[in-house]
């Protein structure tokens, strides 16, 4: 029989047997470990047809829960048990609840779920129909100092963002498209909800013409059949004995409504309100979770085993510097003031050892040091380490593409924590490469860029530079039908000219199709399985993208292409991938990611990139969250306009929502957002930042380091 020396707070959640009870965990305390050991335990006392739910927000999770408890029931003979669990994302409860019982409230049991990535799209398609209909309407809003197709695009963009966020935030509050519509079609033209309003309903008509919900539509229809089955939410609340919530922090508002409902009173909220950063994104929001904090028994899991004790310091010193002396006193209370323990010595399992102190700062002139000093950190690390595992945070998804472009050039092997798979990513950029080159055939540069990038990335150098050398010296015509070529050895020459007989090929090719032509270059140079997969989509949809873009050149499709966010094209690629085309995804010791992406990941040694001012503001002016500068005065916070909007018109007319409000909301979220990045480190840490930008962060946590080593 297995025997677990439980700490002191892991006991307390064990002794739980029923009512309500939150626990808030700091990163690396374990939580689901406990919280798999309690349901286990627990799972003897149900009865027949009872059966305990644990729901979490994200796939991942409930495969790691479902593996912990089956491995635990299997360890103990009573593999029979795992029936009585349910472990489910709360949208997975909702689309089951509808597809069973959907009928009262219109929906039938054959709908469709629709992914993030294609809501994203469908928006971007209901916005280029709205610009072409009314595209003087969508410019009214900006001001006559800018215009041009850029600023167009760039409103577009902006636009299918936040109408999306408002879509969330208004179904969240019981309003319905045809209502909001029947309203604000009323609203003088410089309304912006008006245009959100009719945005809105265009997109919820499409919907139903396709049978599709999204993830709001789920939880909004959900609790609308809860609400009207009085007999279905007593089923509920005798079948489930026991919930789980975990990851509380990010819960929102209908999903708490649907969980309080179902709910017979044995209630079980795990989450860390210092992780919240989904709310520049979401409608979720920390305060349910602290609320339910402060309402009911609690046991707090501060203890935890992740990272080394001087990590866990630096984590504890952001938060003493965040709830002490924060020069805005609003911030202060961005992060609660839980301190993480280390485990005791005679604990297990106990925090990670290093020979010597294993965090450092640096501070740098200008992005071209940071990467510079970045790239030689990482080379040095591997050289020194090359089992352990490395996560490099960047600021931005161009940083991220920059440094993944140098990790490429230098055949280092690597990761980006993304939506889209970095095979996709490969294959886009590849795409745009070759269009580049197809805009501008006869620019030798675009070509070396297309062949060096694409073709002979992986060779040696002086390979490259003979035919780099090569090209540059020559006209297009004589590289392509001549009978010369570059100095090379017979395998480098043979690739070469196997290599410039498909581009030949496609540039022969008649071009007054590019969905043809795309497809073209998935054929000749055989691109199979999920990339071909893609290439087929991007074909597929080139032609109605083209007509609702007809200023597009063929660079700018180019670049679109090659943008790995908010792009028709990235979408596809997400698409792709969540369809679940890819099933054998690499694993590789470096992972480049976002801080935002980062969260529930853990390496031995995390390097965090732009700890600056620029990246995490300390003071409201420097940031700028949410400014369109291309936008008329009036309306330059789209967001925070039509969102005041809406809660005047149907919420509350005295609501304040206001800039300032949105900026210490940001600059609160963004100090999370670093504390997530600190605490992801289990052995290492390096800490850089731009000193031009401001380092406040970065200096106090030098200060402290100094203070250690000293």
């Amino acid at each position: 029989m297995e025997e677990i020396r439980y700490r002191r707070e892991q006991q307390l959640i064990m002794n739980y047997t029923s009512g309500k009870m939150a626990i808030p965990a700091v990163p690396g305390g374990g939580k689901t470990f406990i919280l798999s050991r309690l349901a286990a335990k627990l799972v003897k006392k149900l009865g027949d047809e009872e059966e305990i739910l644990i729901l979490t927000y994200m796939n991942s999770s409930v495969n790691n829960f479902k593996h912990r408890i089956m491995e635990l029931l299997q360890k103990r003979g009573e593999y029979e048990l795992y029936r009585k669990f349910q472990i489910k994302t709360i949208h997975k409860v909702g689309s089951d609840l509808l597809r069973e019982h959907g009928d009262s409230v219109g929906i039938t049991e054959g709908f469709q779920t629709m992914t993030d990535a294609n809501r994203y799209y469908l928006m971007s398609l209901v916005v280029m129909e709205y610009r072409r209909e009314k595209s003087k309407d969508l410019d009214s809003f900006l001001d006559l100092k800018y215009n041009g197709n850029g600023i167009q695009v760039r409103w577009d963009k902006e636009l299918v963002n936040l109408t999306l966020k408002m879509i969330s935030v208004m179904k969240n509050k019981g309003m319905t498209a045809k209502r909001l519509y029947s309203y604000s079609k009323k609203y003088r033209k410089d309304s912006l909800l008006r245009v959100v309003g009719e945005l809105f309903y265009r997109y919820d008509m499409k919907c139903r013409k396709d049978g599709i919900l999204d993830y709001d539509d789920i939880l909004f229809y959900a609790y609308k059949l809860l609400k009207q089955t009085p007999a279905l939410v007593e089923e509920l609340k005798l079948r489930y004995r026991y919930i789980f919530e975990d990851e509380a922090q990010d819960s929102n508002l209908l999903q708490n409504k649907i969980i309080n409902l179902i709910s017979n009173g044995n209630l079980v909220k795990v989450g860390d309100p210092n992780q919240s950063i989904l709310g520049t994104f979401t409608s979720s929001s920390p305060e349910i979770f602290k609320k339910f904090i402060r309402s009911n028994p609690k046991v707090e899991m501060f203890t935890a085993g992740r990272s080394t004790r001087s990590i866990i310091e630096i984590a504890n010193h952001l938060v003493q510097i965040v709830t002490l002396k924060h020069p805005l006193e609003k911030v202060r209370s961005a992060l609660q003031p839980q301190i993480i323990k280390p485990v005791l010595e005679s604990e297990t399992p106990s925090n990670p050892k290093i020979d010597g102190y294993g965090v450092k700062t640096i501070k740098v002139l200008g992005w071209e040091e940071e990467r510079e000093r970045l790239i030689r950190g990482i080379e040095g690390f591997i050289k020194k380490y090359p089992e352990k595992s490395i996560g490099i945070l960047l600021p931005t998804n161009y940083r991220i593409d920059e440094v993944a472009r140098i990790f490429r050039r230098k055949k280092i092997d690597f990761q980006i924590l993304s939506d889209i798979p970095e095979s996709l990513l490969e294959l886009m950029n590849f795409l745009g490469d070759f269009l580049e080159y197809l805009a501008r055939p006869f620019e030798n540069k675009r070509l070396i860029k297309l062949l060096e990038d694409n073709f002979f990335a992986d060779d040696e150098r002086d390979v490259r530079e003979k035919i780099s050398q090569f090209i540059r010296s020559n006209l297009l015509e004589d590289i392509l039908y001549g009978e010369e070529y570059p100095k090379l050895d017979k395998l480098s020459l043979k690739k070469y000219k196997a290599v410039l007989k498909k581009i030949r090929a496609v540039l022969d090719l008649n071009q007054s199709s590019l969905e043809k032509v795309i497809v073209f270059i998935g054929e000749i140079f055989e691109i199979h399985g999920e990339k071909r997969l893609l290439i087929e989509k991007i074909s597929y949809d080139l032609k109605k993208i083209l007509k609702y873009n007809p200023k597009w050149s063929l660079l700018d499709l180019a670049s679109n292409l090659k943008k790995a966010k908010n792009s028709e094209f990235s979408y596809m690629a997400k698409a792709v991938e969540e369809e679940g085309v890819l099933e054998n995804k690499e694993k590789f010791k470096i992972t480049l990611s976002s801080y935002h992406r980062s969260k529930g990941m853990e390496w031995d040694f995390v390097y965090l990139v732009g700890v600056d001012n620029r990246t995490f503001p300390v003071h409201l002016n420097e940031t700028n969250y949410g400014q369109c500068y291309y936008l008329k005065k009036e309306y330059e916070y789209p967001q925070i306009f039509v969102e005041k909007e809406f809660e005047r018109e149907f919420v509350d007319r005295e609501t304040e929502v206001g800039i300032v409000k949105n900026k210490l909301e940001k600059l609160a979220e963004n100090t999370r957002l670093l504390y997530v990045g600190i605490t992801r480190a289990k052995e290492y840490l390096m800490i850089s930042g731009n000193a031009e930008n401001g380092v406040y962060y970065l200096g106090e946590i030098e200060k402290f380091i100094n203070s250690r080593v000293n």
